[in-house]
């Protein structure tokens, strides 16, 4: 009837394959990702494909923080916590984060173990209103646009803080030691500190592909030589194990995650 505007909800599929190794140097792997259903923080060295059909959905990549039994535990729990969110939308993911925050700040406050216990996390989530990304911490969504990957997610970190004050310039690939501290975690904190994880409505009118991961991709490639790798429209799987492979080579000094998504809008 004229005047009566309609809701469209929005449906997406999500494609794609992850990796999530613990790197050449590191003993243990804090790093843990998310992809629909599934999610492992195992190290493997071959790509995991996942396709899912239905929203909504929800992949990420968490980092943990705290020291190895404590980054583990925390980035394990972040992603299976997600795994498990009831309300896949912007506020419910941001108060899940919110809640798991909590969560992991009490737990350290009762085991020395988990003392500090917490994770930086990236993700890409579907439901009727649409794509969204949101992140907590360094690691990174980026989006393909052309030839070029757009980062999507702003870092919580020293670095980019200093770049936003005109202070430094950013840094494009491995960053200096110091320049690693955290402006917010989920956890991390032997203090409560309340937080306030970014998320962006992403506009997908008919497909779009994505790459999320942690510094430990970020901190070994240049954004020119993710591109140079990841560009070709290559299978997930593919650009996946290459720039896996490529951060190998470059040292592979931490644990190592990347996930590639193709988002098509179903019809």
């Amino acid at each position: 009837m004229p005047g009566i505007s309609k809701h469209i909800e929005m449906t997406y599929t999500a494609k794609g394959a992850w990796i999530c190794h613990t790197g050449r140097v590191r003993k243990i792997n804090e790093d843990a990702c998310l992809f629909g259903g599934t999610f492992s923080g195992a190290s493997a060295s071959a790509p995991t494909s996942v396709a899912l059909q239905q929203s909504p959905w929800i992949v990420a990549v968490a980092d943990g923080i705290g020291g190895h039994r404590a980054g583990a535990y925390a980035s394990r729990e972040v992603v299976e916590t997600l795994s498990k969110c009831a309300d896949v939308t912007p506020d419910g993911v941001a108060k899940l984060l919110q809640d798991t925050n909590n969560r992991l700040f009490q737990e350290g406050t009762k085991n020395p173990d988990l003392t500090g216990t917490g994770a930086a996390v990236v993700g890409l989530f579907c439901c009727p209103a649409g794509v969204y990304g949101f992140n907590v911490g360094d690691a990174r969504l980026y989006r393909q646009e052309g030839g070029k990957y757009r980062q999507v997610t702003t870092d919580d970190s020293v670095e980019a803080l200093l770049v936003a004050e005109g202070l430094l310039r950013a840094s494009d690939g491995i960053r200096p030691a110091n320049m690693h501290a955290l402006t917010q975690s989920v956890g991390g904190s032997r203090e409560a500190v309340k937080i306030e994880p970014h998320v962006h409505k992403l506009p997908v009118e008919t497909s779009a592909r994505f790459l999320l991961c942690s510094d430990g991709l970020s901190d070994m490639l240049s954004q020119k030589d993710i591109e140079r790798i990841a560009v070709p429209l290559l299978p997930a799987a593919s650009v996946v194990y290459s720039l896996f492979q490529a951060a190998m080579e470059a040292g592979g000094k931490d644990n190592i995650t990347v996930a590639v998504v193709d988002v098509e809008l179903s019809a």
